[in-house]
């Protein structure tokens, strides 16, 4: 089982390695330029703020300077946060298959073996995992999903105010923290565009 689960895991990882970037940038724009940055603080939530300290530390092991005032810097990042959503776990409980002989008018009577359980619920992140058995109990099962980020992500020159570059990703993560980091870095991934692709 534990093979299977971190197979899984792999697949999605190559997966979302293999996704091309939506960045969208401003062609003759100097990005070499850029030294300064200053990160929106948004709405002081605490989604905003994991959004926003992983911004900070992207940007941070890119090379950036990180500025507390927008008035200190080249260009001022903002965001929004498209989807936010933990990842669950559920206790699915099966009763125990029981046999059931359906009477038959004309020929031989047979069994069928019904399964009874729980009614679906709805979970959140499009990855759902099967984690086995709980508490050794043969008819109990954990069912967990992945956390889910979504992030809009806009850069815009301080002094011409012109929106320079903007990207947006949805990640899953197996919980909040590796879902924010990825979306992260994903977005991030292409900020600045190489130099070969800027036309002048």
């Amino acid at each position: 089982m534990k093979i299977k689960f971190y197979f899984l895991l792999l697949i999605a990882f190559c997966f979302s390695g293999c996704v091309s970037s939506s960045a969208v940038y401003k062609q003759d724009y100097d990005f070499s330029k850029i030294k300064n940055v200053y990160v929106e603080n948004g709405s002081y939530s605490s989604q905003t703020q994991a959004i926003r300290d992983s911004i900070i530390k992207q940007l941070m092991s890119k090379g950036f300077n990180l500025k507390a005032s927008s008035a200190e810097a080249d260009i001022i990042v903002d965001y929004s946060i498209t989807e936010y959503q933990p990842g669950k776990k559920y206790l699915i409980h099966k009763d125990e298959p029981y046999p059931y002989r359906e009477p038959i008018h004309h020929g031989p009577r047979h069994t069928n073996t019904v399964i009874v359980h729980n009614d679906p619920v709805e979970v959140s992140g499009s990855s759902v995992y099967d984690l086995g058995t709980a508490f050794g109990v043969d008819n109990a099962t954990v069912i967990a999903s992945n956390a889910t980020v979504g992030v809009s992500l806009t850069i815009k020159d301080v002094a011409t105010k012109d929106i320079i570059w903007t990207n947006s990703y949805t990640y899953e993560g197996l919980d909040l923290t590796s879902a924010v980091d990825g979306v992260i870095r994903y977005i991030l991934k292409a900020f600045p565009p190489p130099p070969e692709q800027i036309k002048n």
